[in-house]
């Protein structure tokens, strides 16, 4: 992937031991593909639906804003707990609200600015607000007692198990988005109790 150093996420993140599924993902595979990761992964089924959930939201995010030309999809398992990475080579979460004319101090700011709902999703003229990346990060924390790391541009969060974001400038502008997010799966999670707005 171009301007994304795939190939050493992939060898840092996603050893031959360690591994469980790596794929490229289109519009047109991307149901299948969820299914095939999560069942080569053996979620237990009281746990499919909030990862279809999240899948189907990460996905959905990179399709309607990234204009990315590649997008990955890794994942692996230690016990109960799961991590799973999706990255696109697009133009960046924080590149995206600025083309649609959005200010924010930082890529960082950008990015919290995304994660509580600003979006640039427009249907017939109107602008919608987007509460899928709120909804994924607080049912992974919240919910699956997990972490997310969201890079993109020049930004970096981490938003810990208590909802506790941390901000980084990264010092090399990266094209594309990274999304790590680590969840325990030990117990069944209600993404209903999850659904609503976080504010970060």
């Amino acid at each position: 992937m171009e301007n994304l150093d795939i190939d050493n996420i992939i060898e840092f993140y996603f050893n031959k031991e360690t591994s469980i599924r790596y794929l490229n993902i289109n519009s047109d595979n991307s149901v299948e593909m969820t299914n095939d990761i999560l069942n080569e992964l053996k979620i237990d089924k009281k746990n499919i639906n909030p990862l279809k959930f999240i899948f189907h939201e990460l996905i959905g995010n990179i399709y309607d804003h990234a204009h990315s030309k590649n997008a990955l999809i890794l994942g692996r398992k230690f016990e109960e707990t799961y991590e799973f990475i999706f990255m696109d080579d697009g133009i960046s979460i924080p590149n995206s609200l600025k083309n649609n004319n959005f200010q924010f101090e930082n890529d960082c700011e950008g990015i919290i600015q995304a994660i509580n709902g600003l979006s640039t999703k427009n249907e017939l003229g109107y602008i919608e607000r987007g509460t899928g990346l709120n909804n994924t990060i607080n049912i992974v924390s919240s919910g699956g007692n997990g972490e997310t790391l969201i890079a993109s541009g020049e930004g970096l969060i981490c938003i810990t198990k208590d909802n506790t974001p941390f901000k980084k400038k990264i010092s090399k502008n990266m094209n594309g988005t990274i999304i790590i997010l680590r969840i325990n799966l030990s117990k069944k999670i209600d993404i209903y109790k999850y659904l609503n707005q976080v504010k970060y």
